[in-house]
């Protein structure tokens, strides 16, 4: 039955850490990506949309690393802070003027969180290396002996220094810290422990090799206030910051450190428009994670990451001929398996494992995964597409997005932009412009058409912009949760 099969997890962090030898046997590489790019000399960041493993690229990569003698260690952003975090951090703002800082964006450039983020990150570096058994004065300096984390920024004052322990005045003066100079015996300036730990790093963690994979850099407008956002955006400019300086410092150091981000296009886009100066870190900085094969082959592709699933879903092992139906009809249309994979999803990874547990879940009993099973599934996995794509929109529009595209979107396909803006409008007010369906096209809402050809165009598959002379169609995945598959 399929209930007793395993497809798959919808996050790769939770399916490397706990099935790895399922994910190592079903994980494809995606044609777009060479990760012997990411180096602190070369590029650090990871930019893809989601769901088109980000995760899985840092997850296949570290294991790869681990096993020729690299120490690793995983930074999940959106996971590892807490909502009294945020509460924690901002409180070491508290000299910026509000007044100067009038708007979003000026108070979005007053922050700083470089010096705060740095310390986390040398501080984990401490505590991995503590972990396997390497002890130095870095580690010392950086995770003292019976001290944990309570929260990501444990030990930092209101004022931006942190605590130390007694002992460690020698450490400091062979760093060339003048004692005399210091405010209290126990206490440095953030800036000055990071610099501090700096020099430590480079005289004692030399011969080790490392990667810091810093992840799920993500926020949301859906859940959160206007002044949350601008928190989240600033704390995840300044980890971008963070890590090019420190990708910078080891490279310079003949040190084997590396920082590697992960970044929706997303929330580039939002950090490019409240900071004009963020192209020094971003760009040039970043390789593109995408599914699409300039050769054509993307639906070959996509279909071998869901065989994959499939043939490794059983201890027993499937035939996947056998178990799957090779053909998907829709009235008098018939669509081979690939077909159906290239029009029913966005091309990821994550479409794929949403569409074989939407089936497990509306058809459990079922002995193979057949044409029935596959339709009975499609409510459920329209709903889910939905819910992800709107969490990518809510980082610009907000909540308001989610209820505009249920009522407004009527049929399934418009002659022009001007007529889906015009359904739009009365949900979406000033929003509602070319701008909006431009974004709609690039995140997979819509793509383009030619009735008479019957050419389809879609963002996922390769085209740059949604073309004026195009007519526009719902994604089809999406009709079942916006009601129209029988309009």
């Amino acid at each position: 039955m399929l209930s007793e099969h395993f497809f798959g997890d919808l996050e790769a962090y939770d399916e490397a850490q706990n099935h790895y030898d399922f994910f190592k046997n079903t994980y494809v590489v995606p044609s777009t990506m060479s990760v012997s790019s990411l180096a602190n000399n070369k590029k650090f960041i990871v930019v893809g949309r989601k769901g088109v493993g980000k995760t899985s690229i840092q997850m296949k990569f570290a294991k790869d690393l681990e096993e020729r003698g690299f120490f690793t260690h995983h930074f999940r952003f959106s996971y590892d802070l807490r909502s009294d975090d945020y509460s924690e951090i901002s409180k070491t703002q508290s000299d910026i003027s509000y007044a100067t800082a009038s708007n979003s964006k000026n108070l979005f450039l007053h922050y700083d969180f470089r010096d705060v983020w740095e310390r986390v990150f040398l501080r984990r570096i401490g505590e991995k290396l503590l972990s396997e058994g390497h002890k130095s004065d870095f580690t010392d300096f950086v995770a003292p002996k019976g001290s944990t984390f309570l929260n990501v920024f444990e030990g930092i004052s209101k004022k931006l220094t942190v605590q130390i322990s007694a002992p460690l005045g020698p450490i400091l003066l062979k760093a060339g810290v003048d004692l005399e100079q210091l405010p209290t015996k126990n206490e440095l300036s953030i800036k000055l422990f990071n610099k501090v730990s700096r020099e430590l790093l480079k005289e004692h963690c030399a011969l080790f090799q490392f990667y810091f994979f810093i992840d799920e850099l993500v926020f949301s407008r859906l859940d959160a206030r206007e002044d949350e956002i601008t928190l989240r955006s600033a704390m995840v400019r300044d980890i971008l910051r963070s890590a090019w300086e420190l990708n910078s410092y080891c490279s310079q150091s003949d040190l084997a450190f590396h920082f590697i981000c992960s970044l929706r296009p997303e929330i580039r886009n939002q950090i490019n428009d409240f900071d004009s100066e963020s192209g020094k870190f971003l760009d040039g900085k970043d390789v593109e994670l995408s599914w699409f094969a300039k050769d054509g082959a993307e639906g070959r592709l996509i279909l071998e990451v869901f065989k994959s699933k499939v043939q490794h879903s059983s201890f027993r092992g499937c035939d996947f001929i056998d178990f799957v139906d090779q053909q998907i009809s829709f009235g008098r249309k018939s669509n081979s398996l690939e077909e159906f994979l290239l029009t029913n999803t966005w091309g990821r990874p994550r479409d794929v494992v949403r569409l074989l547990l939407s089936i497990q879940k509306k058809s459990p009993n079922s002995l193979r995964i057949g044409e029935s099973e596959i339709k009975a599934a499609l409510d459920d996995y329209s709903r889910a597409s939905a819910r992800e794509l709107i969490d990518e929109l809510g980082v610009k529009y907000g909540p308001k997005i989610l209820e505009a595209l249920r009522n407004g979107i009527r049929k399934k396909e418009y002659g022009s932009k001007q007529e889906l803006v015009d359904c739009l409008a009365p949900y979406l007010s000033e929003t509602a412009n070319f701008s909006l369906i431009d974004e709609l096209f690039y995140l997979g809402v819509v793509g383009g058409f030619e009735p008479k050809k019957g050419y389809y165009f879609w963002a996922h598959r390769g085209e740059t912009y949604l073309k004026s002379h195009h007519s526009i169609r719902i994604h089809p995945a999406l009709w079942n949760e916006f009601s129209i598959r029988d309009r």
